[in-house]
C-alpha cells in the first residue's frame, strides 16, 4: 500500500520486487482477502476530488489476485476517512469503517449530531454499498478504525480510537435491517439515522488508549485490540462479550507532556455528545480533503480547506485568514465555542496539546532525499521560482514574484496577500500564505480547495497572472516550476 503515492505495489514474493503498481483512488489505507481467495477489497482514507462545496465521495477498490488487476472500483457516497476492512466468511459481504463528514452543514448543526458521524459500510458481492451509522444520539461512536469479523460470522467488532472502546455488531441483525428497508430507506435514512445502532450493536467494550487494530484469534474465542497510545492489547472473550486482560508492551512508564498531547488530540472527550476528535479532521495530523463552513464569519460563507499540521511550529499566524498569532490561541476557547461546543481544554491541557501540536514533523521529501542535487528539471525550477522576469524580458513587479509571499527558509513570509482567488462565497480576498514544504502531499490546493493539482493552480485559477506572473511560461517550464516546488 503506498498511500502517499495512491498506488498500490504488486510484490513477487520469491524475488521480494515489486512487479506491478496499481492506480489506487486517495490515500490506499488497509486490504482484506476475500474468504476464498481470489480478490481484495483496499480502503481508501481520503474522498475523491469532487467540484467546490460538494459533498466528499469515497472508494473502495476490489482487486482480482489472479490477474493482480482492478476490477471495480465502488463509489460510497457522501464518506470519507475509510479505513478498516474484513470480510465476512460467507463472501458474501465485506465491512468497512467510515465518517460521513458533512461539509455542507455549518458547524451549529453539531448540537444535533449533525456535522460529523461515524459508522460502518457494507460492500455486497453485487458491488452495492450500504452505509449505517455507530453514533447513538446521546453518545457518538468517533473515529471509528479498525474492523474485525469472528470465524463464525455471528460478530463483528469495530474499534473506537476517538472514545476507547470497541463496539460489537451481532451481524444477523444488521443485516436484516438492511435488507427489510426499502432503496429509498437504504440510500437515505439508514445512513444518516443516529438511533438504529441499538438495534445490532449488543456490546460495548472498553479499552486502552485509542484503539485502532483488531483481530480475532482462529479459534473463535479471543479478540486482541491494539492500543496505539497506551503501548497495550486489550483482550476480549468473544463467549462472555467483555474485556478480559490486558497485555503491557513495554512502553513508556512515565506519560510526557507530549504524550500526554497526543492523547488529548486523539480523544473525543473535547466534543459535544464525544462525536469527534482534533485526530478525525487531521488524522494523523495530516489532512482529511474537506473544505468546511466554520460559522464565525456568516453560515455559508467562506469556506476553508482543512491545513496540515505537519511542521506547523514555525507557521504562525493560523487558519487561512491569519486571525490566531498562536497555536494555543487556535486550539483554546475559540475551539471550544465554534467546533466542540463543551467545555474547553484546561490550561495544562492545552499546554500539553500544543506541545505534542508542534512535535508533529513532516515525513521525509520523496522527490528529494536530504543534501540530494537538485536535477535538471528542478534546477530549471528553481530558477523559474526565483525568476525576476518574464520569457520576453519584462520585469515582474515584486508583489507578483513567487519568492515575495514565499521566501525561503520556510517559504512563508507569514502575511495576508491578495492574489485573485477570492471566491464567489468569500468575504475577503486576502488570505495568509502557505508554507510550501512536502506541499505535493496535501492536495487540494488554495484556501477553498478549489485546485485539485499544483497545476490548476496556475492554468485554472490564475488567468490575471496576480497569483504569480506565470501565463507567459511554456507548458515544459510550468511542469520544471512544479517539479521544483516538490523538492521543497
Amino acid at each position: 500500500m503506498n498511500t502517499s503515492t495512491d498506488s498500490i505495489s504488486v510484490i513477487d514474493l520469491a524475488s521480494l520486487k515489486e512487479t506491478k503498481r496499481l492506480a489506487a483512488s486517495r490515500a490506499p489505507w488497509l486490504m482484506a482477502r476475500s474468504p476464498d481467495g481470489r480478490h481484495l477489497l483496499v480502503t481508501h482514507s481520503l474522498p475523491r476530488f469532487g467540484p467546490p462545496r460538494t459533498t466528499p465521495v469515497s472508494e473502495l477498490a476490489l482487486i482480482d489476485l489472479e490477474t493482480a488487476t482492478v476490477v471495480d472500483r465502488p463509489l460510497v457516497p457522501d464518506a470519507n476517512l475509510l479505513q478498516g476492512v474484513a470480510w465476512h466468511p460467507s463472501g458474501q459481504y465485506a465491512l468497512f469503517t467510515l465518517l460521513r463528514t458533512k461539509n455542507l452543514v455549518p458547524m451549529t448543526r453539531l448540537l444535533q449530531g449533525w456535522t460529523i458521524t461515524n459508522g460502518i459500510g457494507i460492500w455486497w458481492a453485487d458491488g452495492t454499498v450500504d452505509q449505517l451509522l455507530l453514533d447513538q444520539p446521546h453518545l457518538g461512536f468517533p473515529d471509528p478504525a479498525g474492523v474485525a469479523i469472528t470465524p463464525d460470522g455471528r460478530y463483528a467488532l469495530v474499534t473506537s480510537s476517538g472514545s476507547d472502546r470497541v463496539a460489537v455488531l451481532d451481524l444477523a441483525r444488521l443485516v436484516a435491517l438492511v435488507r427489510n428497508a426499502s432503496p429509498e430507506e437504504r440510500r437515505r435514512i439508514l445512513p444518516n439515522h443516529l438511533g438504529q445502532a441499538e438495534q445490532f450493536v449488543v456490546a460495548s467494550i472498553p479499552t486502552g488508549h485509542s484503539p485502532r487494530g483488531i483481530a480475532c484469534s482462529p479459534d473463535g474465542r479471543t479478540a486482541f485490540v491494539a492500543n496505539t497510545l497506551s503501548d497495550s492489547l486489550t483482550v476480549i472473550d468473544l463467549q462472555q462479550l467483555r474485556a478480559v486482560g490486558s497485555v503491557d508492551l513495554g512502553g513508556a512508564r512515565e506519560i510526557s507532556k507530549t504524550r500526554w498531547g497526543e492523547q488529548l488530540f486523539h480523544s473525543a472527550n473535547i466534543a459535544f455528545r464525544r462525536q469527534f476528535s482534533c485526530h478525525t479532521c487531521h488524522p494523523d495530523g495530516h489532512i482529511d480533503g474537506i473544505t468546511y463552513d466554520i460559522e464565525p464569519d456568516g453560515i455559508g460563507l467562506n469556506p476553508v480547506d482543512n491545513r496540515t499540521l505537519r511542521g506547523i511550529n514555525d507557521m504562525a499566524p493560523y487558519k487561512w485568514t491569519g486571525k490566531n498569532p498562536t497555536l494555543k490561541r487556535q486550539c483554546g476557547p475559540r475551539l471550544a465555542v465554534f467546533f466542540t461546543r463543551i467545555d474547553p481544554f484546561t490550561p495544562e491541557q492545552l499546554d500539553a496539546l500544543d506541545t505534542y501540536i508542534t512535535t508533529i514533523t513532516r515525513p521525509p521529501n520523496r522527490y528529494r532525499k536530504l543534501g540530494e542535487p537538485l536535477t535538471p528539471a528542478q534546477r530549471r525550477g528553481k530558477a523559474m521560482f526565483e525568476r525576476t522576469r518574464t520569457n520576453d524580458g519584462r520585469v515582474i513587479p515584486p508583489e507578483r514574484r513567487c519568492t515575495h509571499c514565499h521566501p525561503p527558509p520556510l517559504y512563508t513570509d507569514g502575511r495576508l496577500h491578495d492574489v485573485g482567488t477570492k471566491g464567489p462565497l468569500d468575504t475577503t480576498g486576502k488570505f495568509d500564505a502557505p508554507h510550501l514544504h512536502n506541499i505535493y502531499d496535501s492536495a487540494p490546493y488554495l484556501h477553498d480547495g478549489r485546485a485539485h493539482s499544483l497545476e490548476e493552480i496556475w492554468t485554472v485559477y490564475n488567468p490575471d497572472d496576480l497569483h504569480g506572473v506565470t501565463n507567459d511560461m511554456t507548458k515544459d517550464q510550468l511542469n520544471d516550476l512544479i517539479e521544483y516546488l516538490k523538492t521543497l
